[in-house]
Formats: C-alpha cells, structure tokens, sequence
C-alpha cells in the first residue's frame, strides 16, 4: 500500500475487540517535577501497578454509548477486614446510560487517625477518565467516538501526503511483514510502524514533540479469535531532561468471550465507600459489617500502639531516681539549721 492508502486503511475504525475482556498487568514509573503528572501518577499503589481487566461490550440501538468496565487489582498488603487477593483498589464502569468510578483508601497501615473512607463517583454518561488514558485502550481502540458516543465529523475532506510518505516493507521483531511509515524528508526522524493486514496494529512508533519524545514498542503478538492482539508493550513519553512524564509496560496475560448482555458493567459499591453523586451533590456512604468494623478499630488500636514511644528502660529509671535523690540531698544540706 501507499501512505495514502494505509492511512485510509488504518483510519477505520476497529471493531474486533467487541464483546472481550482482556486481563493484563501494568507497571507505571511516573516522574512529575515538571507537571508531567498523568491520570495514574497520583495514584501509582491503587491504579497504576497490579492487574487490570478491561471489558469492552458491543453498540446497541437504544443507547449511544458502548458499555465499559476497567477493574485494577494489586497485592494485598494485609487489608484487616477483607481476604481478597488480588485486592480490588480501583474501578470504573459503564452501561451506557451512567458511570461510576471507585478508588480504594488501604487500611493496612491506618493508625486510628487518619480518615479511612474509599471514595466513588456516579456521573451520567461516559466519565471514565482512566480508561482514556489506559495503554492498552490506546493501542486497540483507533477511534474512541464509537465508544463514548461522541458524534463522529463526517465531512472531514481526507488530505493526501503524495511524496510527503513513504512505505515499505520492515521485518519488526513482532511481526515479519510489518509495515514502516516515514516522512521522505531526511531531517524529519520521525516514523511507525504498523503490523500488516487486517488489524493494522501500531507496533512501533518515533514522534518527536516540543515537549519530548513519544515512543511505542509492542514487542510481542497474540492470536485469538481469529485476530491478532497487543501480548507485550511499552510505552515512553518523558521530557528530554527525563523529570516529567511516565513509562509504562503492559503484557496481557489472557482473553475472553462475554456475554455483553448480562455482564455486570457497574459493580456494587465496595464496604466503607463514601460516595457522590454528581448531578445534584448528595452524597451516600455504604458502611462497614459489625465484623469488618470491629477488625478495622483492632487493626488500628494495634498499629497505634506499635508506634508509640517504649517505655524508658530500668537503667534511666535507676539514673533519675539517683538524680532526684541528689538534688534533694543538695536542698537540705542547704537549708539544714546549723549550731554556732
């Protein structure tokens, strides 16, 4: 294909992905001293590094919006009132119609003072802030107006590169018959690459901005259903003086069929979620169990007194006592009658 014509090809949007979920992990190393701060570096232990599911339904006539639910896992450190692990500490999901997002406050180190309430969010319509800036949404999905509902520009004139582009044939480590995209012009750096037909993948990408480089790696494919997939990733957007920005690397671990009509796009909300709704402001608070309470208050009693101060030890006991014993000593030899 010519440029004009891959980028005709590519700019189609994909459908493939409907009705799956793919389970994957996900690392983030967020640097932010410049304002380089993403959705995910202010949460990097609740929804930045773990496992991460991403369902993806299907259109429906009676809705503008496909459904979409994005559930992140991590270890659990020692939560004392839930067993899970992979623990649950971030969600997002939507019917189509509402939205609710959930962030999980750990209670592992709470020490009985701090304020221990997971919060979430229930909006109408698709405010779904990570999912926009998940990697792998950004590799799949080419054109997020289909997902969101957003009404798509159709009399956008399509403007051809001629020798502008060009393309040829590259033999990328994730796919043989890759194809390499570049500007003709030498002092332009800039290229990527897409795997071949039918998905068009961006496997590799170079783009050089004000601000710093933009860089993809998908290293490795995976096959199911007939299509290929993302199975390794990298992504690389930090500033020259490498202080602002983040890296982030996903690998799927696995695939699944679901059945778009019974899934459950919004969970329950989570014990402890102090939560609001945002049309009116009113704001709603699902407690703890008895149960859940009363290990929540001993965990927090318990770690509160491993942070108190130790009682002195005997021998600076011993050594004040002695002092005291002085110093009275000192007072009544003065002040002792004395005969002429």
């Amino acid at each position: 294909m010519s440029a004009d014509e891959l980028r005709r090809v590519k700019g189609e949007p994909r459908t493939y992905f409907y009705g799956k979920e793919f389970r994957y992990t996900i690392e983030t190393e967020s640097r932010t001293d410049h304002g380089g701060a993403t959705f995910f570096s202010g949460h990097l232990d609740i929804a930045a590094n773990g496992v991460r599911t991403l369902a993806i339904g299907k259109p429906s006539p009676d809705r503008s919006n496909i459904p979409v639910r994005l559930m992140h896992y991590q270890k659990n450190q020692g939560e004392p009132h839930i067993d899970d692990d992979p623990l649950l500490t971030y969600f997002e999901g939507t019917d189509g119609r509402a939205s609710h997002s959930f962030l999980r406050k750990l209670l592992f180190d709470f020490e009985g003072r701090k304020a221990v309430t997971s919060f979430g969010n229930a909006s109408v319509g698709h405010l779904l802030p990570a999912f926009h800036q998940d990697p792998l949404v950004s590799l799949l999905v080419n054109d997020v107006a289909l997902i969101n509902g957003t009404e798509r520009t159709n009399d956008v004139e399509f403007v051809p590169m001629g020798d502008k582009l060009q393309t040829e044939w590259f033999e990328h480590e994730a796919d043989t018959k890759a194809i390499r995209m570049s500007a003709t012009d030498p002092g332009d750096q800039s290229y990527v690459v897409f795997t071949s037909q039918p998905e068009l993948l961006l496997v590799e990408r170079r783009e050089s901005y004000p601000d710093g480089p933009l860089q993809v790696d998908i290293s490795e494919l995976m096959t199911f259903d007939g299509f290929r997939y993302p199975k390794k990733a990298t992504y690389r957007a930090v500033t020259p003086d490498g202080k602002s920005g983040y890296i982030c690397s996903i690998e799927m671990l696995d695939i699944s069929e679901i059945d778009v009509d019974s899934f459950e796009w919004i969970p329950p909300w989570p014990a402890g979620t102090e939560w609001a709704r945002i049309k009116d402001g009113k704001r709603f608070h699902v407690p703890y169990s008895d149960a859940q309470l009363a290990k929540i208050q001993q965990h927090g009693l318990a770690n509160a007194r491993a942070d108190a101060p130790s009682p002195e030890s005997p021998k600076f006991f011993y050594f004040n006592a002695g002092l005291v014993v002085l110093i009275l000593g000192l007072v009544a030899y003065r002040f002792w009658p004395r005969s002429n």
